[in-house]
């Protein structure tokens, strides 16, 4: 098994994946900084947390990342170990929504798939729906991972903090009593720690010479209070990830993205209150590669991006006793350039637009009650391509009395963007497309039924999902990635089913500085349909893990985390891969076939101390840990090596040390 220098280096100066106990900074100094984890809030077919819940997550780079908290919970299995890749009860990677205060994150991981590109100074509140969705979501099919910011505050503060990886500072304040503002700004040193580490051991860096990088994002927020409890947000965010290397004297690459939005939103309080919001969204991605191969001169590239315009209106409506009445409506304009090659642009303008309606009603403490219907339009300008759909959903929470209660929820959802993946643990393409006359949307029906139970310090819940998913998407030629095939890329898209069904546990203990939380689910997960897989057979989906196991512990400033996750099946197209570029052709084997080869399990286990101090008027707090305590391989992803016209499996996450250190002043 080869290990890229790339990546072992990433990793390696990183110190990645400790458990990092982060605790919130207060305004006034304090001699010391207590621990405190808060438990799980669950809604009906949610789970949410604060950033304490978020800071109390394993993450690579020693500070608390929504990714790594939803990798955590149950049915949710994740893609290859170390990366921010998640599935959600059977749905492709691409059928998560990740958005910050509404507008949808494109491409959201950073580094490598280390964390993601929203600063966690930034955050107030994290929330993953598996079902028992709002009639304000729309365009995914299996989950929502949405993020709150949070309001700065009202005092004048600044933090700064460093990690293996990162360097981050925050500042925020107010200008007069009702405008306050908040900036977060994060840039990696890598290519420094790269010279550095090469000169010190250049014997663990083999032949990778002439690395830079530039990753960093900024984020902003400027929060105005006016009259009568309304509000007016202007936030904005921007991120990039760019990355050059030399793995050999022949070669070049260059891989990157880049995310930018900016957004304002006014809200109101009342008896019946409102939200607006505009925002313009951006996301791209760039692979490139200059190669020598077979004597030949090669220049590679692949761009793709995608530009948004939305405008959004909802409104709530409270009635008599504990219901409510919601309705709002969306529309999206969007211009897509997917898989750009050469001279061929692939632009793509489409409309979308939405309208639902939603009414909640309670019994306190007996029931909770929510349904809604939501009718969606999708059209595409490139080919005239046009979809009606609707769409719908019932939930409902039965309180069998002060400990017990039993909650289902059924859903159907549409989506209209599929993102196109790449090599089933390897190069994504990074190709989001919309839907039109050669491609459908991606449709599901799901349901589920549970039991939850909150006893003394413990809290408890068991059930049961199934999901039917139709016009699935399957890129016939993921494995090549610059191939020319991308300027016909709706000619090369399969559409088939998916079958999930399963069981999944969650259990929280309590007490005092001791805090537990395991989580299990079991779950089989299908495809079937595809033409070009088994024609038209049954076959296990990306990343179907029979068995995925995660338990926390923490108590005061000691933690563990411990990962246990079956390996999954690899699939693909049962011939071999004629792999084309221009000036050089030749046929790749790969894990052709159907359950052809099964990637090895995922065992982890993660130690982590985190303790804090003041000197002077600084507050100080240090985290350390050490990741994969027991330097189990695990599986990355795969590669194909031109010299030796093989493909290769890398392994990333070896025993390594962690370190992260923040001050506020």
């Amino acid at each position: 098994m080869k290990r890229p220098a790339l990546l072992v280096l990433i990793l390696l100066v990183a110190g990645n994946a400790s458990y990092a106990q982060e605790v919130e900074l207060q305004d006034t100094l304090r001699a010391a900084i207590k621990i405190d984890t808060r438990k799980v809030a669950r809604t009906i077919g949610g789970l949410s947390t604060d950033m304490k819940g978020i800071r109390s997550v394993a993450s690579p780079l020693g500070e608390g990342d929504p990714v790594k908290w939803v990798q955590g919970l149950p049915g949710i299995t994740t893609g290859a170990d170390g990366s921010s890749a998640f599935y959600v009860r059977g749905g492709n990677m691409g059928n998560n929504l990740f958005s910050i205060d509404g507008v949808p994150v494109y491409g959201f991981s950073h580094l490598l798939g280390l964390t993601t590109i929203v600063p966690t100074s930034a955050m107030g509140e994290v929330t993953v729906s598996k079902g028992g969705f709002e009639g304000s979501e729309s365009n995914f099919t299996a989950s929502h991972l949405k993020v709150v910011s949070r309001n700065p505050g009202r005092e004048r503060s600044t933090s700064v903090a460093l990690n293996n990886f990162l360097v981050s500072a925050n500042h925020e304040g107010t200008i007069n009593d009702k405008v306050s503002y908040m900036a977060s700004l994060r840039a990696s040193p890598i290519a420094l720690e790269y010279r550095a580490v090469r000169r010190m051991l250049p014997e663990i860096l083999g032949g990778l010479d002439n690395f830079s990088a530039g990753v960093g994002d900024l984020y902003g927020k400027v929060h105005v209070a006016l009259d009568g409890g309304s509000t007016l947000d202007f936030s904005g965010m921007g991120s990039a990830d760019y990355y050059y290397f030399t793995p050999d004297e022949d070669s070049r690459d260059t891989m990157g993205w880049n995310n930018a939005f900016g957004q304002v939103r006014y809200r109101s309080k009342g008896e019946t209150s409102r939200d607006f919001s505009f925002f313009v969204n951006h996301y791209g991605s760039l692979q490139k590669q200059d190669r020598i191969f077979r004597e030949e001169t090669n220049h590679l590239r692949l761009n793709s991006d995608l530009t948004e315009i939305s405008a959004a209106a909802d409104w709530r409506r409270t009635g008599a006793g504990s219901s409510t009445l919601s309705w709002g409506s969306r529309l999206r304009g969007a211009l897509f350039h997917p898989g750009r090659v050469a001279s061929v642009h692939n632009a793509a303008w489409t409309l979308m637009a939405n309208a639902y309606v939603q009414a909640d009603y309670a019994v306190p403490e007996r029931l909770d009650l929510k349904g809604y219907l939501r009718g969606s339009a999708f059209f595409n300008f490139k080919n005239g391509g046009m979809d009606i759909n609707p769409e719908a959903g019932v939930s409902a929470k039965w309180h069998l009395g002060p400990h017990f209660a039993i909650e289902s929820s059924v859903d159907r959802l549409v989506q209209y963007y599929h993102t196109l993946e790449g090599l089933p643990v390897g190069w994504s393409l990074d190709m989001i497309v919309p839907s039109g006359r050669q491609v459908d949307p991606e449709s599901i029906l799901q349901g589920n039924l549970g039991l939850s139970a909150d006893i003394g310090h413990h809290s408890v819940s068991l059930g049961g999902f199934f999901k039917w998913m139709e016009n699935l998407v399957y890129y016939k030629y993921s494995q090549s990635l610059f191939s020319g095939g991308m300027a016909d890329w709706e000619d090369n898209v399969d559409q088939g089913q998916g079958r999930s069904y399963g069981l999944e546990f969650l259990h929280e203990y309590q007490n005092g500085d001791f805090y537990t939380r395991t989580s299990y689910t079991l779950s089989r997960t299908d495809r079937r349909g595809f033409p070009s897989i088994c024609d038209g057979g049954v076959f296990n989906a990306r990343f179907d893990r029979r068995h995925v196991l995660n338990a926390f512990a923490q108590w005061k400033g000691a933690s563990a985390a411990f990962t246990l996750q079956s390996g999954n099946w690899e699939n693909g197209v049962a011939q071999k891969y004629d792999m084309t570029i221009p000036g050089a052709e030749w046929t790749a084997d790969y894990f052709s076939g159907v359950n052809n080869y099964q990637m090895p399990m995922v065992l982890r286990l993660d130690l982590g101390y985190q303790f804090s101090f003041t000197t002077g008027r600084v507050a100080h707090e240090v985290n350390v840990g050490i990741c994969n305590v027991t330097n189990h391989f695990n599986p990355f992803m795969l590669y194909f090596d031109s010299k030796t016209e093989t493909w290769q499996q890398l392994a990333m996450l070896p025993i390594m040390p962690n370190f992260s250190w923040r001050v506020e002043f």
